[in-house]
């Protein structure tokens, strides 16, 4: 019986690798699917979890650095194991840092297997040799847009893309207001506009995050709208402790469930760059968008990525469609000011913007992209 080894180093590579499981499944794969995941792959066993991915929850290169030891005997257990078990395939999802050192030395110590990229590093922007690792040791990358599909393609890649995994997920959101509203803990919202805040997934983001969103939600309290924390589901064990304590001190309001079901039923959103990004798009939210990182990390990132958008609508827009707040200005006062420039706005100009994220958002592509994934690794195997 064939057998699949996955990877997935992140909150949204699990959830990327936890949707390829159950497409795999339901197309009729009974083999073992095992490896390093996290809290929804563990969920019900749609992968066998041998490792927690808590470690690889780190985001600044300061962060990494810190941690390194650790990383480098997790990328050497999961190497000898898959050299040891000999799975038909690997899967790996997003964590480029991670996953590239993995699969070239599994490579170069003899897995004759198929290596798979779900969510691969990006090549369009900077580190572009990155491409040649992918190339040359990974058989098919699946990237989530189409001008990374092209970037791939472009590099010599084999690069197969028909749209990104949310998509699906967010034809028929049926968020509710009133259900996210009356399971929001702290004082009552009421009629005011919500505002929905995101400090990120992970501990390393939301430590320098959380302070300047606890004295935006001062400000947009103040100032009459009804600001509210998401506590994601998918948060590791040790950036929900940090997060949970700071909101029960503040008695700040908080929402526990999937952050996505928070900004449908919210009137803008502001927080973490990332995934939520496109989630915000495809709920026809409007974001401002905030990246704040160690000293460090922000000074080697500005070198590297000068002039680079980071949130995901801007990239597809090729303009600053949703305000980017990197670093110093990561500031409660700016994140005030534009998430009052658009609960002020007039119905005429959000009627417009919300057209243009419908343009924006068929840029990702068409649904189904767990089940094409499972599709093209069982044509392989």
């Amino acid at each position: 019986m064939k057998s699949v080894f996955v990877s997935a180093g992140e909150v949204s590579g699990d959830h990327y690798a936890a949707s390829a499981a159950r497409a795999l499944k339901s197309k009729g794969f009974h083999g073992r699917i095992y490896g390093l995941c996290g809290e929804e792959s563990r969920t019900g066993g749609i992968i066998e979890a041998l490792w927690n991915n808590d470690i690889l929850h780190l985001m600044g290169i300061s962060e990494v650095f810190g941690a390194i030891g650790a990383i480098w005997n997790l990328l050497g257990e999961l190497k000898r194991n898959i050299l040891k078990t000999r799975p038909d395939a690997v899967v790996v999802a997003d964590s480029p840092d991670f996953h590239l050192p993995l699969v070239r030395s599994l490579r170069r110590n003899g897995y004759a297997g198929k290596i798979f990229y779900i969510a691969p590093p990006s090549v369009w922007a900077w580190r572009k040799y990155r491409a040649r690792t992918l190339a040359k040791y990974v058989d098919v990358c699946f990237p989530l847009f189409a001008f990374e599909h092209d970037a791939l393609t472009a590099r010599g890649c084999d690069s197969r893309w028909m749209g990104h995994p949310l998509v699906e997920e967010f034809i028929n959101p049926d968020i509710k207001r009133g259900e996210v509203v009356k399971n929001i803990t702290g004082s009552p919202v009421g009629d005011r506009a919500i505002a929905a805040l995101l400090p990120g997934s992970r501990r390393s983001e939301i430590e320098p995050l959380y302070p300047v969103l606890s004295a935006l939600y001062r400000l947009l309290d103040a100032n009459g709208a009804a600001p509210v924390f998401s506590v994601a589901p998918g948060l590791s064990a040790a950036a929900r402790k940090f997060l949970t304590g700071r909101l029960a001190a503040s008695g700040e309001r908080y929402y526990e469930g999937p952050g996505r079901r928070l900004m449908g039923a919210a009137d803008v959103v502001v927080g973490a760059s990332g995934t939520a990004t496109a989630e915000a798009l495809l709920l026809r939210r409007y974001m401002v968008v905030m990246y704040k990182v160690s000293f460090f990390s922000g000074v080697v990132g500005r070198l590297l990525l000068r002039g680079v958008k980071f949130a995901l609508p801007n990239i597809l827009a090729g303009e600053y469609f949703y305000p980017e707040l990197l670093q110093k200005r990561a500031t409660a006062e700016n994140a005030m000011a534009c998430a009052s420039d658009w609960l002020n706005e007039s119905a005429r100009r959000r009627e417009e913007r919300t057209r243009a994220m419908d343009e924006l958002a068929a840029k990702m592509g068409r649904p189904g992209a767990a089940a094409f994934w499972a599709e093209q690794i069982l044509g392989e195997l």
